[in-house]
């Protein structure tokens, strides 16, 4: 069974917690009682420009103990391949990429999210996994629950929260994604994107019963399904949007072609702006303003998808962009890292799902 693993020695006191931290046992309890108070609002907006996202920041010392925490203890665990969010594993990659990956070529698609994640992952959750996942004394869980939450609940933006989302229901998912392995079914979770697929043709039945173990699942830690993002989808079959309709996506990315793509109109999104970019821009590029180096810097990085994705036109874009910053000398590093964004030749897809290595509104 493909579950979380954390293979090392546990911690049973606070001291011996610490020792591994390299911080006053003192310090460490001090930090405990008071985080909550230790955030700073940062307000985001999703990616409809409207909606509010709450996310937080940690002020110091604060955050200085939760990065340790990341890198001393949740970065030490062995992650499953069906997890891709927020999760740095260089021997298999996790991204939107390879989560999308997973479900390539698939005849139906079944896409589920949990509403207000971060918000459903209590201290009560985070304590229960330090004590069965890590096997740490419930000492030592307690102070690091309240060292990683914020009144109560785990607050997204902090280091720890996108490994403590991932982690959450470690104790019930590898058996569910075990059991639809069994079915012939693949399994992805990227945050808060639950997405189970097929390659062959299933009965309703199974997708009703798909979509119930996935909300027991989530029961369980006291989170809901967001119902309005909950689709199933057969293979060339579009969603309807408003007027127009959209292709099959995976965390952003087309999922009807061996490998993941952008859709269509964000294609042509990223071809205009390169347009408009270079219309601003005529003439002498030593006025090159501010702004435009700003804009040609979020380019990059928008090309730098199309050319994970192998679209033809990435290359060719980068480059027109590439000759507006010839005297944008700051840029060219980021133009640079653009271009080795990963990427996957058809030729080594895998060709069945549970051995293809595999971060919800982002």
């Amino acid at each position: 069974m493909d579950a979380p693993l954390y293979p090392h020695s546990p911690i049973h006191s606070i001291n011996a917690l610490a020792r591994a931290l390299g911080e006053p046992a003192e310090r460490l309890l001090a930090l405990a009682q008071r985080a909550s108070r230790l955030y700073r609002y940062v307000p985001q907006t999703k990616k409809d420009g409207i909606t509010p996202r709450h996310t937080y920041d940690a002020h110091e010392p604060l955050k200085t103990i939760q990065r340790k925490i990341v890198d001393r203890m949740l970065r030490k665990v062995v992650y499953p391949r069906y997890l891709h969010g927020g999760i740095r594993d260089r021997k298999l990659p996790r991204s939107i990429y390879s989560n999308a990956r997973v479900h390539t070529g698939a005849k139906k698609v079944i896409l589920q999210d949990i509403s207000d994640f971060f918000p459903s992952i209590t201290t009560e959750h985070i304590q229960r996994l330090f004590v069965g996942l890590f096997r740490f004394s419930a000492d030592v869980a307690s102070l690091l629950a309240n060292l990683v939450t914020r009144e109560g609940q785990v607050p997204q933006g902090a280091s720890t929260s996108s490994y403590l989302a991932n982690l959450v229901f470690w104790d019930i998912e590898p058996a569910l994604v075990t059991r639809f392995e069994a079915q012939g079914l693949a399994y992805s979770r990227f945050a808060d994107d639950i997405t189970v697929s097929s390659r062959s043709p299933i009965p309703a039945a199974v997708t009703t019963q798909v979509i119930a173990s996935v909300t027991w699942m989530l029961s369980q830690k006291g989170c809901l399904q967001k119902r309005s993002k909950l689709h199933v989808r057969k293979r060339g079959q579009a969603l309807l949007s408003g007027e127009s309709a959209e292709a099959v996506t995976v965390t952003g990315l087309v999922v009807d072609k061996p490998i993941p793509g952008l859709p269509k109109k964000a294609r042509l999104a990223i071809r205009a702006a390169v347009k408009q970019l270079e219309d601003r821009v005529k003439g002498d590029l030593r006025q090159l303003r501010a702004e435009d180096e700003k804009e040609a810097r979020r380019l990059m990085g928008r090309i730098g998808r199309l050319i994970a994705c192998g679209h033809p036109e990435g290359q060719r874009l980068k480059a027109r962009v590439r000759v507006l910053l010839t005297r944008a000398p700051l840029l060219e590093s980021y133009a640079a890292d653009a271009e080795h964004q990963p990427r996957l030749p058809a030729s080594k897809l895998p060709s069945s799902y549970p051995d293809t290595p595999t971060i919800s509104d982002q």
